[in-house]
């Protein structure tokens, strides 16, 4: 048993093999199986594991095997979620995208020149902030500030190079910076990458507002959308149903 336990601490990536079932990316629990294996050994002091291993390295046979390896199936698809979610996520994703195209339309729109409160990327992060509330990429901090640093790589990459006529290096430019610029803010949020592409690509009335794109719609859009996650994603009877996990963008706040 203790050779058991010693593969599962030398295992990098790749996940683990436990009876038969593969686990992709077990490094965060290795502690917790180690726990595991050591009660099962407990129990079955007076028999033999060695026929039938626990756990054992995927080991394919060359370097090629081993990067087509990474592509195979690794895990059973996720089972539906109830009715409860369904209507939640109706719920919360109807009532915050309302609340931005009402803001956009009757407000912005109406009486400013140029601001604008809502673009496609917000349609993704409700997805994340109504339908999977408790994501590591669905967290206030990451709709924020997530949003908010990908606004200002897409600008300035437009401005380098869009504004230039070169769109395509503008483009990639400026969705390749903005998850350098979340990665080092702690604050990976999917829909900013589109957020900083549509700064590129989107219509004039985006490229007028410049750097104001960065707080309309970017930031106060998603600080009013967060406002919704919370006080929609907490009406639920589900206790299970909260929003949000964390507050904090580091550990070490």
């Amino acid at each position: 048993m203790t050779k058991a336990i010693e593969e599962v601490k030398t295992i990098v990536e790749g996940g683990v093999e436990v009876n038969g079932k593969y686990y992709h990316d077990a490094m965060p629990h290795v502690q917790e199986l180690i726990y595991l294996l050591r009660k099962i050994e407990a129990s079955n002091e007076n028999e033999s594991i060695e026929s039938q291993p626990l756990m054992r390295k995927k080991e394919p046979d060359n370097h090629f095997a081993a990067y087509f390896n990474r592509w195979r199936h690794k895990r059973d698809a996720p089972a539906l979620v109830s009715t409860n979610v369904v209507i939640w996520s109706w719920i919360g994703s109807f009532l915050g995208i309302a609340l931005l195209c009402y803001i956009h339309y009757e407000i912005c729109l109406a009486y400013t020149q140029n601001l604008i409160f809502i673009v496609g990327s917000f349609g993704a992060q409700a997805v994340l902030l109504f339908a999977a509330p408790k994501a590591p990429l669905a967290q206030p901090w990451n709709a924020v500030v997530g949003n908010g640093v990908s606004a200002f790589a897409g600008i300035c990459s437009w401005h380098l190079v869009g504004d230039g006529g070169v769109m395509w290096l503008a483009s990639a430019l400026a969705v390749s910076f903005a998850i350098v610029f979340m990665h080092w803010t702690n604050s990976l949020h999917p829909p900013g990458g589109a957020t900083a592409l549509i700064a590129v690509m989107e219509m004039n009335r985006v490229h007028d507002l410049g750097f104001l794109y960065i707080l309309f719609p970017a930031v106060f859009a998603s600080m009013a959308h967060v406002v919704v996650a919370l006080f929609v994603n907490n009406l639920s009877s589900d206790k299970k149903r909260s929003y949000p996990m964390t507050w904090k963008p580091f550990n070490w706040i």
